[in-house]
């Protein structure tokens, strides 16, 4: 029976999983093919499946390449094995190094899942019009002149039309600074929050957890909540420069706050302003500029106070000084992990 276009679809798909089940055992792998699995994972289910499917295979393939091992020291004989095609039938064999390869597959699939929960979003990279990666910052000009600053592992997607400009802030911050124009109100919306500018420069930084924070540097924006997302009547509060406002999704919508411009805006000029905050804090911050994760070990390490300003273009030298200043040790494992104790 000859085989069929979807059937030809599926032998690649499954063909690419293993191939990615290989390239990630690669110790110099880059962050970017990182990002490219997680993409390849994200833009269809059955990417997903195929992967998993590679994945239930590694046990097989492992006793597969025990078994020929001895069957070598038997017989002192080689022993011949080809990767599994589609349509064969009996007993698959598989090289020795592609099970060597699996294994240390599944050891840097364990790395890939301990570096993208909460910390990269494949759907919004895929959606986004303007996009940041980790421990990036780039500035872009919209179609109406206004301008968008992205801090590090932000995406937004752009609507603008005849009689409204739209912006969806997917992940991450971004600063707006926004061109007037009375018959096109331009509007970011975040999680369930609606942001209306009132004047010329905000920004808007939604968290991992989903919080949203709108901080205003010049002049003023109006803020409100979604109408499918909106517990009280419709309604906008001003938020006025120097002020920020924080929504938490599901609750209502607050009154606004007074901030220092100064040390909320630092990440423009690629600082992080800390004054006497939780060491958690800062690891948590430092964490959005750096791939991987940093741990805390030790009863009270995440109560320790710290106050300083640090550049976010080197966050590894930012832990150095702070372990130094209070007489903290590191742990490395690899380049992602790092362990912080006494």
């Amino acid at each position: 029976m000859p085989l069929t276009a979807n059937d030809t679809q599926r032998s690649e798909i499954k063909c690419q999983a293993i191939d990615w089940l290989v390239r990630l055992r690669s110790d110099d792998m880059s962050d970017e093919e990182v990002r490219a699995f997680a993409n390849w994972l994200a833009e269809d289910a059955a990417h997903a499946e195929a992967f998993g499917e590679a994945e239930n295979l590694f046990d097989e393939m492992a006793l597969a390449a025990r078994a020929q091992s001895t069957d070598r020291a038997a017989n002192a004989a080689p022993v011949h094995a080809d990767l599994p095609v589609a349509g064969r039938r009996g007993r698959k064999r598989y090289p020795v190094w592609l099970s060597a390869s699996l294994a240390a597959a599944a050891v840097w699939l364990l790395a890939v899942n301990l570096i993208l929960p909460g910390r990269f979003h494949p759907l919004a990279a895929l959606f986004g019009d303007y996009r940041t990666q980790t421990g990036e910052m780039r500035e872009f000009t919209l179609s109406d002149g206004s301008r968008l600053l992205l801090n590090t592992e932000s995406a937004v997607s752009v609507d603008f039309t005849a009689f409204r400009r739209n912006v969806i802030l997917h992940r991450g911050q971004a600063r707006f600074t926004v061109v007037g124009d009375p018959r096109r109100p331009f509007v970011v919306q975040a999680n369930g929050l609606a942001v209306r500018a009132l004047g010329t420069v905000f920004d808007v930084y939604q968290a991992d957890s989903g919080d949203v924070t709108v901080t205003v540097q010049e002049h003023a924006v109006a803020v409100g909540l979604d109408p499918a997302a909106a517990r009280q009547p419709p309604s906008e509060i001003e938020v006025e420069q120097g002020q920020k406002l924080s929504y938490r999704p599901g609750s209502l919508l607050p009154a606004p706050e007074p901030v220092p411009l100064d040390q909320a805006t630092a990440w423009q000029r690629h600082r992080l302003w800390v004054n006497d905050r939780p060491l958690s804090e800062l690891v948590e911050e430092l964490g959005r500029y750096r791939a991987g994760r940093v741990f805390l070990r030790g009863d009270g390490l995440e109560k320790l106070r710290i106050t300083g300003v640090f550049t976010v273009d080197d966050p590894d030298k930012v832990l150095d000084s702070v372990c130094r200043a209070l007489g903290l040790r590191q742990t490395r494992v690899g380049p992602w992990w790092v362990w912080l104790h006494r």
